[in-house]
């Protein structure tokens, strides 16, 4: 099985590049030996349409499934229509995300993850974790502590004094005894527990728990629901090709198509492709809107 990943360099070292229609190379990938071809992208620095000629180069190559950080809806259009699945969110090395992808670790997606123009200008990047802290906040307890008193009278006696202990409290004690008595009471006072130097403790808070990895169940429910995705875009798509029959479709006039790719960049349907410098319409794809006509600068294009 072939499979294309977006990568910075050519080589299963290299990492994960999160573009893909403007990834520095493509690695093609046969499953069964680990043989591979590293594919510089030609489409890195094109004005508009990278995506979509980037996934017309996957279908030239034969690629049943593309590993990526990121794909746009024009990508992801062209590639679907080329039948080509769709695994996003990929990160770390090439050969991290090969050993993923046998393992069954992926699952592949039915739409976009992110809006058009994602990666015009965006350079390499990698996703940044940010730093987990600790907030502490000083905090109040109570403390007990020894008091001692005196007391007057027959058998018995109540006394106040005060008494420090944990936290520095205040105490009451009773005593007892014949005439003047002294006694000990156990007082209670609220105070800042001990800690460090100032006598002050910073208390870390309880860190999230990470969810639960590998859950089968969770797998399984995600891929159902990928599944739905996929048919519910194969049956609008089959309801739009149901539609448009009868309807003109966009004809390219071989002499007079330059590859200028001005009808690459304005097709709202990712219909319209460029192969060796040429125009080619997608006729499944193809709405006859009639964009294409009007912007064509040399007047290459038609209805009919």
């Amino acid at each position: 099985m072939k499979i294309a990943v977006s990568t910075t360099g050519p080589s299963l070292d290299a990492r994960v590049d999160p573009r893909f229609g403007r990834c520095p190379y493509f690695l093609i990938i046969e499953t069964d030996d680990l043989s591979f071809e590293a594919v510089e992208n030609p489409n890195v620095s094109l004005g508009g349409g990278a995506g979509i000629q980037s996934a017309q180069l996957m279908a030239d190559k034969g690629v049943q499934y593309v590993l990526t950080g990121n794909c746009g809806p024009n990508a992801h259009q062209t590639l679907s229509a080329a039948g080509i699945n769709v695994i996003v969110g990929c990160s770390g090395t090439v050969a991290d995300g090969i050993n993923q992808f046998k393992a069954g670790q992926f699952s592949t997606t039915g739409e976009p993850n992110v809006s058009s123009k994602f990666g015009m200008g965006a350079g390499s990047s990698s996703v940044l974790n940010q730093p987990e802290g600790i907030q502490q906040q000083p905090f109040a307890s109570g403390g007990m502590g020894m008091g001692r008193g005196g007391g007057r009278g027959m058998g018995g006696g109540m006394g106040q004094g005060g008494g420090r202990g944990k936290g520095g409290g205040m105490g009451r004690g009773g005593g007892q005894g014949q005439g003047r008595a002294t006694g000990r009471g156990m007082g209670q006072g609220w105070g800042m527990e001990p800690g460090f130097a100032q006598g002050s403790f910073s208390a870390p808070q309880p860190q999230a728990q990470k969810p639960a990895q590998g859950n089968k169940l969770t797998q399984l429910k995600q891929q159902a629901e990928t599944l739905s995705r996929q048919m519910q875009e194969t049956q609008r798509q089959i309801q739009e090709m149901e539609n448009q029959e009868g309807q003109p479709v966009a004809i390219v006039n071989a002499e007079q198509c330059t590859g200028c790719g001005v009808c690459v960049e304005i097709c709202p349907f990712g219909a319209i492709s460029l192969n060796a410098n040429q125009a080619t319409v997608d006729e499944a794809l193809c709405t006859g809107c009639g964009l294409c006509v009007k912007e064509c600068p040399n007047s290459a294009i038609s209805l009919n």
